[in-house]
């Protein structure tokens, strides 16, 4: 199974120029924790709710600090012809809980960890009963 067939085609987005305030009333109102942040159309970076909690900690203003000052720049990601166990050691590897789908320099979807457990748990179920098939 591919990225392709278990992405999540609705990505939220946001400039690198948007305020931390803007992030954060996204991330409220999409009820989600993570944003990709995109200029003319590439990505270039991420924002989580981690970073805004640093963010506050540190007592930095959210109307001045701009999100491109505090994302993050290297992401990672994959492609939508990308294996799902291939996406699984990747994520573990490089320790991120969601991994955009980029395909010829646009985001495309986007796929997080619970979405993989639940492809690859379908799977193992589907391995364990093909074994007692055969068991008996």
């Amino acid at each position: 199974m591919f990225l392709r067939d278990i992405m999540q085609k609705e990505i939220i987005t946001l400039s690198p120029e948007a305020s931390i305030r803007e992030a954060a009333k996204k991330m409220k109102d999409h009820k989600i924790g993570f944003l990709l942040v995109v200029n003319d159309g590439a990505l270039r970076g991420c924002l989580t709710d981690r970073d805004l909690t640093v963010c506050i900690a540190e007592g930095k203003d959210f109307d001045k600090v701009t999100v491109g000052s505090i994302m993050q720049k290297n992401v990672v990601f994959a492609t939508p012809d990308t294996d799902v166990y291939e996406a699984t050691r990747l994520m573990a590897e490089k320790k991120v809980r969601r991994l955009p789908v980029i395909q010829n320099r646009s985001i495309i979807g986007l796929v997080t960890t619970s979405d993989l457990a639940s492809v690859i748990e379908e799977e193992v179920d589907n391995f364990l009963h093909v074994e007692e098939v055969y068991a008996h």
